[in-house]
């Protein structure tokens, strides 16, 4: 859904840009703000902690350096 909107925010202001250059201004202006609209629905939807990728952490619960297969060891809780 990113890739999607951030496509059409994309084609918004390249379509928007082209059309304020040949002269239409009016449907120029409303595109780009289309594509502004679209910009900061992304970042505030997007922007939000809850849809960010999970970072995991990869480092053992134990103070004691793990073995060559990934476990503490025997004397490690």
């Amino acid at each position: 859904m990113f890739f999607l909107f951030l496509t059409a925010m994309i084609i918004c202001f390249v379509v928007g840009t082209t059309l304020l250059v040949k002269g239409t201004v009016t449907v120029g202006a409303i595109t780009i703000g289309a594509g502004i609209i679209l910009l900061l629905v992304i970042l505030i939807y997007y922007g939000k902690k809850k849809h960010r990728k999970k970072k995991y952490d990869w480092t053992p619960d134990c103070d004691c350096i793990p073995d060559f297969d990934g476990d503490c060891g025997p004397d490690c809780n």
